[in-house]
């Protein structure tokens, strides 16, 4: 299957039977006999590495209250930004029904590619994107061990933007605003540092390097010191110095300062919204948060009163870095199943960045969600619209 072709296109989706009388017939015993949800379990060398061209389910399964037997669920889909349709589809309703085979206990969330949310990031120490995807059926090809590859790390830690990112070995793709590994074996591992690299950026790389490299030492290259093309031959033997152009012309790509400037968020105050009786349709603002005093210091957060959340509604919290789905117990099933999808409709009428998503539901709410919350109290009077 060649995912390339066919990104995700946001704005179509082939979930159109969620919430119809056939899903919820097949839903009912489909996630009783499916195999696959028996004995799950993923090499632990793999976790945190991605393929940009896959789409991945997550389960993350805790125990909050050691004195207590209950445990807490948490399933993810992931989304590569190469990840095909049918494979972004496919993922969502996997996701529904390891729910139910969970007994609905679940809070979903859906995450996209370089948009992680804090809580999925927790999981990994950190997380890798690789190039390509499943060739065929089920099957990943993966890259020999001693085959050479380059990661660009970007981003950081207090922005929670740190990722590795595999590149394409070639010199264009280097540049002085990020740090960069080479990796050609267990005992070939270099560092190259761009000059503009921030400290996040070069505390990491060391960190991925010593792993990479279980054998020997990591060389660490810093540009315009100790890079050049006699000090740094055995590096630069590995990467391509010349790129192709239009036609069969060929140039030499000097490196460039990249953008060194993380996404930072714009002021946003969180805002509930009434999902649609339709999917599709518009999203009616009920409420913006308001600056509340809460905890023993009084201390002033953007709060919504909890009244606001009404048992027969599906709301839509948006906190400007992510996004919550509310499914009130009542509310209309095929209103509910398609929770997933009035985040992408939301984000498309509005204009909004795609944000990681989660689906709570009613009397199950995460702390990350209730945090937005507090008891009536009378500071926010507003109305549905």
């Amino acid at each position: 299957m060649t995912t390339t072709q066919n990104k995700i296109n946001w704005k179509d989706s082939n979930l159109a039977l969620f919430g119809s009388d056939l899903e919820k017939k097949i839903k009912a015993s489909a996630a009783e006999k499916e195999e696959a949800w028996e004995g799950l379990e993923w090499p632990k060398k793999k976790y945190g590495k991605f393929h940009k061209g896959d789409s991945y389910i997550i389960l993350n399964t805790s125990k909050p209250d050691s004195a207590s037997e209950k445990l807490e669920h948490d399933i993810h889909i992931w989304i590569g930004e190469e990840s095909s349709q049918d494979e972004y589809g496919t993922s969502a309703y996997k996701m529904v029904e390891l729910d139910d085979f969970l007994g609905g206990t679940a809070t979903q969330h859906r995450e996209i590619q370089g948009k992680e949310s804090d809580l999925f990031l927790s999981y990994f120490g950190h997380i890798t994107y690789w190039e390509g995807g499943i060739e065929s059926g089920f099957r990943h090809v993966e890259p020999t061990k001693d085959e050479p590859h380059l990661f660009r790390i970007k981003g950081s830690e207090k922005s929670h933007s740190l990722r590795l990112t595999q590149v394409p070995l070639r010199r264009d793709c280097i540049n002085s605003g990020d740090v960069f590994i080479l990796s050609a074996g267990d005992d070939q591992v270099w560092m190259w540092v761009g000059k503009e690299a921030n400290n996040d950026e070069k505390a990491k790389g060391t960190q991925v390097a010593e792993v990479m490299c279980s054998k020997g030492s990591v060389e660490v290259l810093d540009e315009g010191v100790n890079d050049g093309p006699k000090e740094a031959e055995t590096f630069w033997k590995h990467i391509q110095t010349e790129v192709s152009t239009t036609g069969s012309a060929k140039r030499t790509v000097s490196i460039q300062s990249a953008d060194n400037k993380d996404d930072k968020g714009k002021a946003f105050v969180p805002t509930l919204f009434k999902a649609p009786e339709t999917l599709g349709k518009g999203f009616a603002k009920i409420c913006q948060a308001k600056p509340t005093a809460t905890g023993p210091t009084k201390v002033k957060l953007p709060k919504l009163n909890k009244s606001l959340l009404e048992e027969d509604e599906v709301l839509l919290l948006d906190t400007g870095f992510r996004v919550f789905v509310w499914l009130g117990t009542k509310a209309d099933p095929s209103r509910k199943s398609v929770a997933v999808l009035h985040a992408d409709s939301y984000f498309k009428s509005k204009k909004r960045p795609m944000l990681p998503v989660s689906i709570v539901k009613q009397d199950r709410e995460s702390a990350q969600f209730s945090d937005f919350f507090v008891e009536n109290t009378g500071g926010c009077s507003c109305m549905i619209m």
